[in-house]
């Protein structure tokens, strides 16, 4: 834990973690809230709902790129400040006009799709801050406390709602959003930043949006294991949101005689469990980035083999630990392996890209999970989704050792 309390001594680090702390915590109460809001707007229609949770990715597949894109050409601090400014106005403005008694579901909507939109430009801005503001020797530990902090978020928040609903009403409870994004805001304002100054090689990519993503996708089509990490989580991600989110309560009720109240157990052991791996990852002195994220890979792959060929209690919690486990080690080893080799400059395009192909994947898979529902039963979807991430893992451990292999004889030949 020495590498912990090292890093809690730096000022800047600690107020990017404690904005990034309250800034999460913010939205993850309006994510919650928002669903009950939209249920209570239009009679519980599932319809309305599921295009409400959409507007939390789909804006993200259009302006993600653009975003990051503009992340590497803008001052980060202040697109951070200025997007979760704006977010806290609009969490505000939701208990102002349903207290105007003009608050309805299309204004709702509105509102939702606004506050992702400055997420696409602050948060490719938080991740490629982190390497201008520490050394390269201190990401790891750095990435790993800062998904711990996430981790914990959605594990306190949904956990507390009962509590706070004794000290606010469900619509103030966007109140109390507002209030945890402000004070994020506040801590950002703190960071002592100045931009980088690239080399003059690195300021060779053009300016305009269209080339910013146009060099990023050249720049990934260029290194084929980066591309391979960022596809792959993208995969796996389409393989299991609709799994997880609607295949798995559907498979415990119907098969295991189970209600939501087990769904939400199994939920917070899997955040659970994620926080500590994260946290014992960060601090492990034997780290090999590529080599733990196919190993992530392969225990969440194994997870959800495990769920669809072995359909009792005990064993979905044994595989639950194993999708914790492995999300954590793959989320963490993949931040790391960008910010240390993509170029500063090209950082906030990679993670837009990296993000818009994952918040894609998540909207495919929640529409697409119903009718594959239809022709096949959940446990073969389970075994078969298992099966497929599972591969990835095992891919990228061929990928990496052939790559590992080319490199040395591309050596070897130079000196020969």
């Amino acid at each position: 834990m020495k590498l912990y309390k090292e890093l809690l001594t730096n000022k800047n680090f600690l107020l990017i973690t404690a904005g990034r702390l309250f800034k999460r915590s913010a939205l993850t109460l309006f994510t919650l809230e928002l669903i009950w809001l939209t249920m209570e707007l239009t009679s519980n229609s599932p319809l309305y709902l599921s295009i409400m949770t959409m507007a939390e990715t789909l804006p993200f597949i259009i302006f993600g790129l653009y975003g990051g894109a503009k992340a590497d050409k803008w001052n980060k601090k202040k697109v951070m400040v200025i997007g979760n400014s704006c977010s806290a106005l609009l969490l505000l403005s939701i208990p102002c006009l349903n207290a105007v008694n003009l608050l309805n579901y299309y204004t709702l909507l509105m509102i939702a799709i606004a506050i992702t939109i400055f997420s696409c430009f602050s948060e490719p801005c938080y991740r490629a801050i982190l390497p201008e503001l520490l050394s390269k020797t201190k990401l790891k530990e750095a990435n790993a406390l800062l998904d711990s902090v996430q981790r914990g978020v959605t594990i306190f928040v949904p956990a507390s709602i009962g509590l706070l609903l004794k000290f606010f009403s469900e619509i103030h409870l966007f109140s109390l959003a507002f209030l945890l994004m402000a004070t994020a805001v506040a801590f950002q304002l703190m960071v002592e930043y100045r931009p980088f100054n690239h080399s003059a090689e690195e300021t060779q990519i053009k300016s305009t949006t269209f080339h910013g993503i146009k060099d990023s996708l050249s720049f990934l089509k260029g290194h084929p294991e980066i591309t391979f990490i960022i596809a792959g989580q993208g995969l796996s991600i389409l393989i299991n949101t609709g799994l997880w989110r609607v295949g798995l309560p559907i498979y415990l009720e119907g098969y295991l005689n189970e209600n939501i109240t087990t769904f939400g157990y199994i939920t917070g052991m899997m955040g659970v469990t994620s926080f500590i791996t994260s946290l014992a990852l960060g601090i492990s002195k034997k780290y090999n980035p590529r080599v733990v994220f196919n190993v992530g890979m392969g225990l969440w792959g194994l997870g959800l083999l495990m769920i669809g060929t072995l359909p009792t209690m005990p064993i979905i919690y044994i595989a639950t630990i194993l999708i914790g486990v492995g999300q954590a080690s793959e989320g963490l080893s993949r931040v790391v392996i960008l910010q240390e080799k993509v170029p500063a400059n090209m950082l906030g395009k990679v993670f837009s890209t990296s993000s818009s192909i994952n918040y894609t994947s998540d909207t495919i898979s929640l529409g697409a999970v119903s009718s594959l529902l239809g022709l096949f039963t959940i446990a073969t979807l389970f075994s078969g989704g298992g099966t497929l991430i599972l591969m990835i893992g095992l891919l990228g451990a061929v990928f990496g050792r052939v790559h590992k292999n080319g490199r040395r004889h591309l050596q070897t030949k130079k000196s020969g």
